[in-house]
């Protein structure tokens, strides 16, 4: 996706000003929202081309057709934009994870589909997917608005929660029995520190000879294969065909997304 960078573009204004109408903000809320949706779009381009660390209110004031007074009225620091670009990535995480869960098979199939969905974030918006990580950077908090703070903790809150929900629902069906010296949050952290590094790694860092070695297409399942086998959360892949799995969350599921990839 291109961007105009001295005015503002409709990318998200027609689903913005429906969802905006439907909890009922006034059309100056609706014009302040849909502008920081444009200043969100011209930070995540800053960074493209320089790097988190060239991310800053004055190259942001300079890419777009506002002034620096209004950039302000946004955001009060760079680590305040850096949040709400970790606002905006987790909420879209979050809207796939729901979507995975659609699909029709075991608790642990279902696991595989959130997994999948979250490296397809990956290759979506690989900025905003490292914006998370950036975000949680010393000084980045205490610079951050109390009014966004609060909005953040609280898509961490159900983020956390959407993935403890994965393992309580396994152990609840019986195809997952908790270790008496582990603990759901444990289980959940492993989880995503995993597929978070995989990710990163198989993106970040593929000419490794670690990384390279590897089939790209079967990486993550491997290593989401080796961490469930390892928690005994059956079926186990010995027993079960999970490529077909991923095979089948990629058509059933997000056969839309994958396309977009290639325009």
């Amino acid at each position: 996706m291109s961007f105009d960078s001295r005015c503002p573009h409709g990318g998200f204004k027609g689903l913005l000003d429906k969802s905006l109408a439907r909890i009922g903000l006034s059309k100056s809320e609706q014009k302040k929202v849909n502008r920081e949706e444009e200043l969100v779009d011209l930070a995540v381009v800053i960074i493209n081309e320089q790097g988190f660390a060239g991310l800053s209110l004055e190259k942001l004031t300079a890419k777009s057709c506002y002034s620096k007074g209004t950039i302000y009225n946004h955001f009060s620091s760079k680590e305040d934009c850096l949040s709400a670009l970790c606002i905006r990535a987790i909420s879209s995480i979050l809207d796939l994870f729901k979507r995975a869960l659609i699909f029709d098979g075991s608790s642990r199939e279902k696991a595989v589909a959130v997994h999948y969905a979250y490296q397809l974030y990956a290759r979506l918006q690989p900025t905003l997917f490292m914006a998370v990580l950036s975000s949680k950077a010393p000084g980045v908090r205490e610079k951050t608005s109390i009014e966004r703070m609060g909005v953040m903790d609280k898509f961490e809150f159900e983020i956390n929660n959407f993935s403890d929900a994965l393992f309580r629902n396994a152990v609840a069906d019986g195809s997952l029995i908790l270790a008496e010296h582990m603990s759901i949050e444990t289980l959940s952290f492993s989880n995503w520190a995993m597929s978070f590094g995989t990710n990163v790694l198989a993106t970040s860092a593929k000419e490794a000879t670690a990384v390279n070695r590897l089939d790209p297409n079967t990486l993550l399942l491997q290593n989401i294969n080796l961490l469930h086998d390892g928690m005994n959360w059956h079926p186990l892949s010995k027993d079960w065909d999970y490529q077909n799995t991923w095979r089948r969350v990629e058509r059933e599921i997000f056969a839309e997304d994958i396309q977009s990839l290639s325009i």
